[in-house]
């Protein structure tokens, strides 16, 4: 007579690769959903970063060029005759999209023969750059 042979089985050791009890489907599941969330959201930060440095560049871009047509605009009014006040002197040439404007004005209680010089540069219709200075009639 035989007896009969006793084995003990695992539920890990019946499974074979690829084969998950219902538990742990759910858990994979969750898992992956977490993960795309996190991947998801990492991308996203990227994205905002490219973004704000693309505005940033532009505003840097549009700042340093305005200065630039201010100060070439302040050395164009040092070098020309004197313009009675009120009045305007001749402007540089701005690249597409820049506007350069300059108006004269009398220093308050001084001398007819001193003026101050305001030069503006707007973009698009927005202001972006203002500058003076004053210019005495030699």
């Amino acid at each position: 007579m035989s007896l009969p042979s006793l084995s003990i089985r695992t539920p890990r050791a019946s499974r074979s690769i690829g084969e998950h009890a219902d538990y742990e489907r759910g858990f994979v599941m969750i898992e992956m959903m977490l993960a795309v969330a996190i991947v998801g959201t990492a991308m996203l930060a990227v994205v905002m970063a490219f973004s704000s440095a693309s505005k940033t560049a532009g505003f840097v871009d549009s700042s340093a060029t305005g200065q630039w047509l201010s100060t070439s605009q302040m050395e164009l009014v040092r070098a020309a005759t004197f313009v009675p006040t009120p009045g305007t002197y001749a402007n540089v040439t701005a690249p597409a999209g820049f506007v350069v404007t300059n108006a004269t004005s009398a220093v308050t209680g001084g001398d007819a023969n001193i003026q101050i010089v305001s030069v503006t540069i707007t973009e698009d219709g927005e202001t972006i750059f203002e500058a003076s200075t004053m210019k005495v009639n030699r």
